[in-house]
């Protein structure tokens, strides 16, 4: 019954598709019944044998070279198609994504309907897609394309006498937009936080203009080299108006764009003989979409058969990255970590990485541009390199740079044995609860302030789960006025209800409150939460009650979170850096706590991706998004 039911749905969905997919191609034979009428009428006085003589006057050089620029489109369409397929996360492999774009185009730029064949070829080459998941990155592919090629053509234009002065200045408008749309996909702006979906990471961005460029570059070429040698045009004018013509006939959606594509051209190359360049035109189209349409359909008659082969030669090592963790393995996952801070898993800001064996490795978070890999591996005595390695396998299947933040010296050596570049980015206070003496004179400080809390009416409690005033307790954060997010907790009843909590109340009103990620034997500070009017050492005397909490229980290492490092900045950005970041006022608290010190790094493969990721963790860490609860 459960089979027969899942059958049922998959053909419902299949033929909803369909029935979709045959809606949409009313538009495309409108815009071609429009654009035939006026090609027609264009071509109405030219002579048809001047064409055909024109034609024989090709040589065979020109045609070796018109193929060799086709193939040299295909390919980059390949890579374009690849790039597409990493942004979906279909774990397709490069080879056969590439090949399978290559069917997919050959065959829809012949038969025009690209939606339609686009996503029926797609189909064939994945038969694990339904059909709406094919039309999906069909869709994908030809808006990505799309978009890539109005950004070229509009700084190709706007530099070229193609058009006229209001014309060009529009296109340089277009290029500024997309400038500036390439911009916030490093730093968007705080409305847009939320919002769906995300703009393409900037490698993405990068590798699917470049390979725009390469797919035009050629197919330009393959017509360019079929023109007459005495009437050659600019090669900038030429490629300016190819773009053009392209566009048209891609709008369209006509069969490898007759009619848009003749018309254009035919308009905006008057200078060339009639005759000689629509024989080019039908040269280009011989070569351009009938040779590789009979490729393609090679392609769609083998199918996924093509796919064996690469999938047996895939390396053993397959990162994946959970797109959530259950509330009780992420707890014990936590708890038996090497370090408690593990425990963000909960806040649901993290995925795990594992290897191919779906073997838990790390903890990481997909940010705009980066993989970014928290702290150490998550268990004791695992080798960091393997960790490393996966990270950057990783990263590199999803167009981000990777990057570890916040790691230990183990984890940061590995990584400069790799080549990676490596800098010091914070200092860990941590002490050994069960040899805490508030008596020591290296804690005069802390003393004074833990008696002038002591002499007020505080009450403090330590608590944990469905007991917890949650109630209050956010009430209280909601008063702080720098919420901190990233590596450093952001409120949730269910992610504080998983923490060990210790409560600070003036009377019966609760005025402070902290909470300490718990591993076997380690607890970290996390969140530290106080209202304006808590007495003066009101956290000074929570913390201490902590630590003693936490020897009684025989933990042998309390950390107390990370202070940012002092940057060799110039003087007023250092000051600005410690207003922003607190680090002065942190690290003076707690320092009071006499605690040791441990360095901790943030490596990645190159400057560049450290800079990359740098921009990234200041988004996330200053601007963080809402938790998220992850499934049971």
């Amino acid at each position: 019954m459960v089979h027969r039911a899942t059958a049922d749905t998959d053909n419902t969905e299949n033929e909803d598709g369909l029935r979709a997919l045959l809606t949409r191609q009313v538009l495309p034979l409108g815009l071609l019944v429009i654009m035939g009428y006026l090609l027609i009428r264009q071509l109405a006085a030219m002579d048809l044998r001047a064409v055909i003589a024109a034609a024989g006057d090709i040589g065979v050089g020109q045609w070796l070279l018109a193929v060799l620029a086709t193939a040299g489109s295909f390919w980059a369409f390949g890579r374009f198609e690849w790039v597409m397929h990493r942004l979906g996360a279909t774990g397709a492999p490069e080879r056969y994504a590439q090949i399978a774009g290559i069917g997919a185009v050959g065959a829809s730029q012949l038969t025009g309907f690209g939606l339609l064949t686009g996503a029926l070829a797609r189909w064939r080459m994945f038969p694990e897609m339904s059909v709406w998941q094919a039309m999906r990155l069909t869709v994908g592919v030809s808006v990505a394309f799309m978009l890539c090629l109005a950004v070229l053509a509009a700084a190709t234009l706007a530099v070229t006498p193609v058009l006229s002065g209001g014309w060009r200045l529009l296109a340089g408008v277009a290029v500024i937009a997309a400038i500036a749309l390439f911009a916030m996909s490093l730093w968007r702006p705080r409305h847009l936080l939320h919002m769906r979906r995300a703009l393409p990471p900037i490698r993405a961005q990068v590798r699917l203009m470049i390979y725009t460029a390469a797919d035009t570059g050629f197919a330009a070429l393959a017509l360019y080299v079929l023109l007459p040698k005495d009437a050659l045009p600019a090669p900038d004018l030429f490629y300016a108006v190819f773009l053009l013509a392209l566009f048209a006939g891609l709008f369209g959606t006509t069969p490898g764009g007759v009619g848009p594509f003749e018309y254009v051209t035919l308009t905006f190359l008057p200078h060339l003989p009639e005759p000689e360049l629509l024989a080019a035109i039908m040269g280009f189209r011989l070569v351009y979409f009938a040779l590789p349409a009979s490729v393609a359909l090679l392609i769609l008659l083998a199918g996924p058969a093509l796919r064996r082969h690469e999938d047996a030669d895939r390396p053993v090592l397959d990162p994946v990255i959970a797109a959530h963790v259950p509330p009780v393995k992420a707890q014990a996952l936590a708890y038996t970590a090497r370090r408690a801070e593990a425990g963000l898993m909960r806040q649901g800001a993290f995925d795990l990485l594992c290897n191919a064996h779906h073997l838990p490795l790390s903890m990481v978070a997909l940010t705009g541009q980066s993989l970014i890999m928290l702290s150490d591996p998550l268990r004791r005595g695992q080798d960091p390199a393997i960790a490393l390695h996966a990270l950057d396998r990783a990263a590199e299947d999803r167009l981000r740079v990777p990057c570890v933040y916040k790691c230990g010296g183990r984890t940061a050596a590995a990584a400069r044995r790799l080549g990676w570049s490596v800098m010091p980015v914070s200092h860990e206070a941590w002490l050994d609860p069960r040899r805490f003496d508030l008596g020591s004179p290296s804690r005069r400080q802390l003393r004074r302030q833990v008696r002038k809390a002591e002499k007020t009416d505080l009450t403090l409690v330590s608590d944990w789960g469905a007991a917890l005033p949650l109630a209050e307790m956010r009430a209280l954060a909601d008063t702080r006025e720098k919420a901190r997010g990233f590596s450093m907790g952001v409120f949730s009843a269910f992610y504080v209800a998983g923490q060990r909590c210790h409560l600070a109340y003036h009377g019966d009103r609760l005025v402070a409150f902290l909470t300490f990620h718990e591993s076997h034997d380690e607890q970290t500070l996390d969140l530290v939460v106080h209202g304006a009017d808590a007495p003066q050492g009101t956290m000074h005397l929570l913390v201490t009650h902590a630590i003693e909490a936490a020897a009684d229980e025989d933990c042998t290492r309390l950390s107390l979170a990370a202070v940012p490092r002092d940057w060799p900045l110039p003087k007023p950005l250092a000051q600005r850096f410690r207003s922003l970041s607190g680090s002065d006022g942190l690290r003076r608290f707690k320092a009071s706590f006499a605690p040791s010190w441990e360095t901790l790094y943030v490596a990645a493969p190159t400057p560049a991706n450290l800079g990359l990721a740098a921009v990234d963790l200041a988004d996330r860490i200053t601007r963080p998004r809402e938790a998220r609860t992850p499934r049971s």
